[in-house]
């Protein structure tokens, strides 16, 4: 079977072919087809609309729609349409994909005919009638709805304000208003580009693939086909069809409209990252899951769950999401707090808050336990964002922070001992022991990046949050740094400009060059304006006054209403001096915002292993090195590259001509003409070892040796404990 320039398709389908729209309006009219219960919001981006309407223009074909044959017991009287003799009979074939097509379509013939009913477009009367009968409305339903399209509930009232052309009261949030919006500017733009006649042809004209399952095939297999072949549906779509498929058809009335259709609110329209962190969750997994594997790792989690009772939970879940991504919590106070956070523009905390937020409604947590808890993240996240720490590092600590926390809980439960830490005490802890690149950058280093980062090039989201948090880093008028930001009503400027000018060059004193080499782009030299370019450049006694040019006002810092720009008006002068007494206040603000933490917290002790290294059995993974034993000495290192070093040499000062001997020898000791220095570590004169491998390769590496050396492996003890992790 052909299908889309000859991609051989192998499915049990009845008919797979293309159709023209005008041929499925009629199919439409005469009740032949429907739309199901289950259905997505109108989620469609701009761009997808955009090249709908020039694929129209052009006259190529704008995609499929998928047909599939209603069961014989499917009795919803909602969704059918059409006019069989003037009565409404059940559809024989269900819509189930291209409703996001067919609503695009309906906006766009909205468009033309509202263009031409206010005389923006060339077309008759009648051809509009006609087109509004025979495409839009439902003159016959037995309801009291006429119109043919049932979006869900939450577009209907955009898309009814669009219908009815009630221009002051559209829906202006709605991508429906958008996009509706969108087609009438492009039909009335002068030159016309087409009439209303050559508009009604070409919606006619457009040829849609047109796949009719019979009641005997597996929709949700089709999907899966579908999307496999590069068409365009989201790990959230295949994960909804493959929730709801299965069911009949009032119990996917049901569940979709009491669970589905809620986590697409909550998720707003866009469910796949949340389903991405729900099953990252719920399977206690090292790190979320990758998109491109959602579906296949949500399908492998299915197994031995019920779908219905796996939809309630993803909805309480998806409520908690929601609280995280939009910053709504249960007070004023938390809801700011989260918001913070939110500037940053990142998830990689959000499969931590989700967890965390449900544990505190469960254990009845005080609004301060969980305003600690959320500041100590935000805490965590500033500091590293401040000293230039990659985020992504991140991904695995946020997976195990909420884990890590009951665990240290538990273990003190376990041991019959009383726990009077608090969660946010347990949590400081477990954010405090991270290092390398998982580490909370202590005071020198985060005084020293606040000093001289480049805050100018910092990525925007990062900007936005940390110059609010210094803006109202001390209490009194609020200001929406924020707001302002994004909206461009207040930017990042510098003091010391760009480019200086005589003025500026005699003010900073022979050594101009460094002093803005030193300063340029740091927090000392930039600030918060909306002050118009003309500025820019100017001196600085101007940027600070402002300065009135043919009766047009230009307003400087003392006219600011950010305190962090009003500050700067008590200078004089703009020199190192200046520079010097803004940084030092800087720091002083970030370090009252985001003071070291600290805890009297302490995991109970874990019991020491014993470990030879003739135990065959024995594994490195997820064992923590205390230390070592080796010809009857014992030893501290607890780094196993540091451990495996310090053998090879104790080794080499016991048997020299064996080690020696070795090396070159295609294993793992290498002189310096042969070594791989990307991979290798010098341990003396024209000697390395390999040391760039797992554990286990160390273990391997040290068996190698011993065996060489004629040293019983039992000569060498391992003190280690269990692993947090």
């Amino acid at each position: 079977m052909k299908f889309s320039g000859g991609s051989v398709w192998e499915m049990n389908c009845s008919r797979i072919s293309p159709v023209k729209v005008g041929d499925l309006v009629k199919d439409v009219r005469n009740g032949r087809i429907g739309l199901p219960d289950l259905q997505r919001p109108f989620v469609w981006k701009d761009n997808k609309v955009r090249e709908l309407f020039d694929s129209m223009l052009k006259g190529y074909p704008i995609g499929y729609i998928m047909l599939w044959e209603s069961p014989a017991d499917y009795e919803s009287k909602k969704s059918t349409i059409g006019d069989n003799s003037k009565t409404y009979e059940e559809p024989k074939e269900l819509v189930i994909d291209g409703q996001q097509r067919l609503t695009t379509v309906s906006l766009l013939l909205l468009a033309g005919i509202h263009a031409v009913e206010d005389g923006k477009l060339e077309g008759d009367k009648g051809s509009i009638e006609e087109a509004k009968e025979e495409f839009l409305m439902a003159k016959f339903s037995g309801t009291e709805r006429k119109i043919k399209l049932l979006p869900i509930e939450n577009d209907m009232e955009a898309y009814d304000r669009i219908f009815e052309h009630d221009v002051d009261n559209y829906v202006k949030d709605s991508k429906m208003t958008r996009n509706y919006q969108y087609f009438y500017e492009r039909l009335t733009k002068e030159p016309h580009q087409l009439s209303f006649d050559a508009l009604l042809n070409a919606i006619e004209r457009l040829q849609i693939i047109s796949i009719e399952l019979d009641g005997n095939d597996q929709p949700q297999l089709i999907f899966e086909s579908l999307n496999s072949t590069g068409l365009d549906l989201t790990g959230a779509d295949e994960i909804r069809n493959y929730s709801l498929m299965s069911l009949t058809a009032e119990e996917q009335q049901y569940y979709f409209k009491t669970y589905w259709q809620k986590i697409e609110i909550a998720t707003e329209n866009e469910p796949t990252m949340f389903l991405r962190d729900y099953l990252t969750i719920k399977q206690q997994l090292q790190r979320p899951v990758r998109l491109s594997n959602l579906y296949s790792a949500w399908k492998k989690y299915m197994l031995g769950h019920d779908r219905k009772e796996e939809l309630a939970e993803m909805l309480v879940y998806a409520q908690y999401y929601q609280q995280v991504t939009e910053g709504k919590l249960n007070s004023k106070k938390l809801s700011d707090k989260m918001r913070h956070i939110c500037n940053i523009e990142t998830d990689v905390a959000n499969v931590f808050f989700i967890q965390f937020l449900k544990y505190a409604d469960e254990k009845h947590l005080t609004e301060d336990e969980i305003f600690k808890a959320i500041d100590l993240v935000e805490n965590y996240m500033a500091r590293r964002i401040v000293c230039n720490m990659p985020g992504n590092a991140l991904t695995q600590v946020f997976c195990a922070l909420h884990k890590d926390v009951l665990k240290s809980m538990e273990e003190y439960e376990k041991a019959g001992m009383e726990n009077s830490f608090t969660y946010s005490d347990i949590l400081t802890y477990h954010i405090m022991r991270r290092d390398g690149n998982y580490q909370l950058p202590r005071d020198t280093q985060f005084v020293e990046a606040i000093e001289n980062r480049d805050a100018y090039h910092m990525l925007k989201p990062f900007q936005i949050f940390l110059f609010e948090r210094l803006e109202n880093s001390v209490h009194g008028e609020y200001n929406d740094v924020a707001s302002d930001m994004k909206s461009k009503d207040a930017t990042i400027e510098h003091i010391m400009p760009q480019t200086l000018n005589a003025e500026w060059r005699e003010m900073l004193g022979d050594n101009f060059e460094k002093i803005q080499e030193r300063y340029l782009h740091t927090f000392a030299n930039l600030t918060l304006t909306g002050i118009n370019s003309e500025l820019s450049n100017k001196a600085f006694e101007i940027k600070r006054d402002g300065r009135t040019v043919d009766n047009i006002v230009y307003p400087g810092y003392k006219d600011s209403k950010y305190r962090l720009t009003r500050s700067v008006t008590d200078c004089q002068k703009w020199t190192e001096e200046e520079l010097q007494k803004r940084s030092k206040e800087i720091c002083e603000a970030f370090l009252r915002l985001y003071p070291l933490p600290k805890t009297d917290f302490k995991p109970l002790p874990k019991p020491v292993e014993e470990v030879s290294l003739d135990e065959e059995s024995f594994s490195p993974t997820n064992r923590i090195l205390r230390g070592f034993r080796v010809f009857g000495h014992e030893y501290n290192e607890t780094i196993w590259k540091d451990m495996l070093i310090k053998i090879v040499l104790l080794l080499s000062e016991r048997y020299p001509d064996i080690i020696d001997s070795l090396y070159d020898g295609g294993a793992y000791l290498w002189t310096a003409k042969q070594a791989d220095l990307n991979y290798c570590t010098q341990i003396g004169t024209d000697k390395y070892l390999w040391t760039s491998m797992g554990n286990k390769g160390k273990i391997a590496c040290l068996r190698y040796l011993f065996d060489k050396c004629d040293v019983a492996e039992s000569e060498l003890i391992f003190i280690l404990e269990p692993s947090n992790e």
